[in-house]
């Protein structure tokens, strides 16, 4: 069954979950570097508030820290750690205002990046790909899909939409969204695995994007946007780390 490597050869921007496992012979060490740290901390492997330091990570991966360290500032860039005086690095927490604009901005992205893809066209082999992704959203039932198995499909569905906007500047923020996003869904899931998303909301995307409608394009994909966004706000509210902390008087 073709995949997103078929449907989009050679395409410089892919989400992180969707290459795991794949060749990086091509890759130099400092990238190889990044993308082994990146994925540990969006698959929460390295934990938000967790700290670590170069030379545990060099001995891991059983590299020299030179290009440990010339990922690690590539994630500080990323916004994913932060250096720690004299005592190594710490993964970024993940927090309510910051997950509430992550989300805003997936919406805004995905919106616009649906409705170029429809204007424009889609191929047939590609159409064929979000067909069939949009079929298996719709088979998966909460508390009993793994997650592994449900959450590259919506992933993957709207990559391969936004690499028909046109606009490579638009696909590459959209991924680096995704991938932040995937590690505060895996801790949402942790918190409470039922939650999924409704049967026949890819399909209706995907529909829109058949008929070409810029507008309904990016309504419904703005419409799961929000979905997510209300979903993942409500658990991560209802979290113990949340309810426990202390509340401040307000400054004014």
């Amino acid at each position: 069954m073709s995949d997103i490597h078929d449907v989009l050869s050679g395409a410089p921007h892919i989400p992180a979950l969707l290459l795991v496992g794949k060749d990086e012979s091509g890759l130099d060490r400092t990238s190889q570097a990044y993308r082994a740290i990146r994925r540990q901390i969006i698959d929460l492997t390295l934990r938000p508030g967790s700290s670590f330091t170069e030379t545990s990570l060099a001995q891991q991966w059983q590299i020299s820290k030179t290009p440990v360290r010339e990922a690690l500032a590539r994630l500080r860039r990323d916004g994913l750690v932060s250096a720690l005086p004299r005592a190594g690095y710490v993964v970024s927490s993940i927090t309510l205002q910051d997950t509430g604009d992550l989300c805003g901005l997936r919406s805004l992205l995905a919106g616009e990046a649906a409705a170029e893809a429809a204007r424009n066209g889609i191929s047939v082999p590609a159409l064929e790909r979000l067909e069939i992704l949009s079929k298996i959203s719709s088979d998966y039932v909460a508390g009993e899909t793994e997650l592994d198995d449900w959450l590259p499909v919506g992933i993957e569905f709207e990559a391969i939409m936004a690499h028909f906007s046109g606009n490579n500047r638009l696909v590459k923020s959209l991924v680096d969204v995704l991938d932040e996003l995937e590690r505060v869904l895996r801790l949402v899931l942790m918190i409470a695995p039922d939650v999924a998303s409704p049967p026949g909301e890819l399909r209706a995307i995907f529909e829109s994007l058949c008929e070409r409608d810029a507008e309904a394009a990016r309504a419904s994909m703005q419409a799961r946007c929000e979905r997510v966004r209300r979903d993942v706000l409500q658990v991560l509210t209802k979290s113990t780390s949340v309810s426990r902390a202390n509340i401040e008087i307000p400054l004014n």
